[in-house]
């Protein structure tokens, strides 16, 4: 899981707030994240943006 949702779970574990079951229940992969990692420049080079939005 590449995202914030992870990390509450680990810091909800470390408080106390939630058990270890609890923790590896939340944390189990549920669906497909389709991500693609660019190990080069070159690789990086044959991405072209389309379109940009600053985040919050």
């Amino acid at each position: 899981m590449a995202n914030d949702q992870i990390y509450n779970y680990i810091a909800d574990y470390i408080d106390g707030v939630i058990t270890r079951d609890q923790f590896w229940s939340l944390a189990k992969f549920k669906y497909p994240t389709h991500q693609i990692n660019f190990c080069s420049i070159e690789a990086l080079m044959c991405l072209e943006v389309v379109s940009a939005e600053e985040g919050s």
